[in-house]
């Protein structure tokens, strides 16, 4: 219940999207390309995502920034690689 609350606070605190994303086509240029504030929700949609599959109720908040900064650098030098994909990159 916690997750979904902090998961309904960040998207009513961030502006509002002109279109939904499809996270799956989503690539490193993408989210490179996103502002910071679309880039901070795609790192929180990823981390759901990603403890969804490993059925984890956990949300690390110290984590988050660390992650958004393991994944600008892997990003970096793969432009071309999914953001799903480039999430594994993180160690749990």
């Amino acid at each position: 219940m916690r997750v979904w609350l902090i998961a309904v606070a960040l998207l009513a605190a961030a502006p509002a999207l002109a279109t939904p994303l499809e996270m799956s086509t989503q690539t490193c240029q993408d989210w490179l390309d996103a502002s910071d504030d679309e880039q901070d929700l795609m790192v929180a949609w990823l981390h759901g995502y990603l403890a969804g599959r490993a059925t984890s109720t956990l949300y690390d908040f110290a984590g988050q920034r660390a992650d958004a900064a393991i994944l600008k650098r892997y990003c970096q030098g793969h432009l071309t690689t999914g953001v799903i994909s480039a999430a594994g990159q993180w160690k749990r």
